[in-house]
C-alpha cells in the first residue's frame, strides 16, 4: 500500500511538472521563443512575458498582445500602451532612442497606425435641433485657422422668400478655450463664410446663428473647414 501511494505521488509530480512546462502558444513570429505567464486552452491569455526576436510583457488574449503592455524591438526601440489583436491600439508612447537620447512620440494609435496626439482631433459638444449634420474637416497642418460656412437648407435647397434669399449669419461667438487674433465674414450667393485667423489651439467656441447655435472644440492645430447646415 505504501509503495502504491509513493508511486501515485511520483506520477502526480511528473504530471504537474509536465503541465507547468507545457508550451503556451504566442501568435506573433517575432515573439516566439519562450513564454512565462497565464495560459488558457494552450494560448497566452492574461498577463505574461514573451521573448523571441523581440520582447513583449503585458496583457495577452488568444496568443496576441491585447490590453496594455510594453513591446521592445531588438534594436532597443519600445512602445508602451494599448494593444488590440496584436496591433498598437489606443493611448501609448513610442520611444525611439537617438544618439543616446530618448525621443518619445505620445498619442493614440488605431490598428498600428499613429493617429495623433489626441484620440479625437475635434468634438462637437452640442448644437440646437434645427442644425443638421455639422461637417468638420482638417485641410492641412499649419495656417492655424477655422473657416465656418453657414447655410439655410430645406430638403437640401437654399431658402428663397419673394425672390430674395434668406441667409443666416453668425451673430456672435463665445470662446471658452484658446483664442484667435482676428475674424472676418464674407456673404456669398447662398451662404456666409466666417474665418477665424491666428487661432491658438486647443480651441473651444460656441457659435450663434440667430436662434441656432453649435459648440465645437478643436484639439489639433491646423487649418479647419466647418460646414453648418440650418434646417429652418
Amino acid at each position: 500500500m505504501k509503495q502504491l501511494i509513493t508511486a501515485l505521488l511520483f506520477f502526480f509530480s511528473i504530471y504537474t511538472v509536465s503541465a507547468q512546462t507545457k508550451p503556451c502558444f504566442v501568435a506573433p513570429d517575432s515573439l516566439k521563443g519562450s513564454y512565462e505567464g497565464e495560459c488558457i486552452n494552450g494560448k497566452a491569455n492574461g498577463n505574461g512575458k514573451a521573448i523571441g526576436i523581440d520582447t513583449y510583457e503585458g496583457d495577452f488574449k488568444n496568443g496576441l498582445p491585447e490590453g496594455k503592455g510594453k513591446y521592445t524591438w531588438k534594436n532597443g526601440d519600445y512602445y508602451y500602451g494599448g494593444w488590440k489583436k496584436g496591433l498598437k491600439d489606443g493611448k501609448g508612447e513610442l520611444h525611439l532612442p537617438v544618439n543616446g537620447e530618448d525621443s518619445v512620440i505620445f498619442g493614440y494609435w488605431k490598428k498600428d497606425v499613429y493617429k495623433g496626439l489626441y484620440e479625437y482631433p475635434f468634438v462637437i459638444v452640442n448644437n440646437t435641433t434645427d442644425i443638421g449634420r455639422v461637417e468638420v474637416n482638417k485641410l492641412r497642418q499649419g495656417d492655424n485657422s477655422i473657416t465656418v460656412s453657414v447655410e439655410n437648407l430645406i430638403s437640401g435647397s437654399s431658402i428663397y422668400s419673394s425672390g430674395l434669399q434668406t441667409t443666416t449669419t453668425m451673430t456672435d461667438d463665445k470662446v471658452s478655450r484658446g483664442s484667435y487674433m482676428s475674424k472676418s465674414s464674407n456673404a456669398l450667393t447662398n451662404k456666409e463664410i466666417t474665418t477665424f485667423q491666428g487661432v491658438n489651439f486647443p480651441f473651444r467656441v460656441w457659435m450663434h446663428f440667430g436662434n441656432s447655435n453649435v459648440e465645437i472644440e478643436f484639439f489639433e492645430s491646423g487649418s479647419w473647414d466647418v460646414r453648418v447646415p440650418i434646417n429652418k
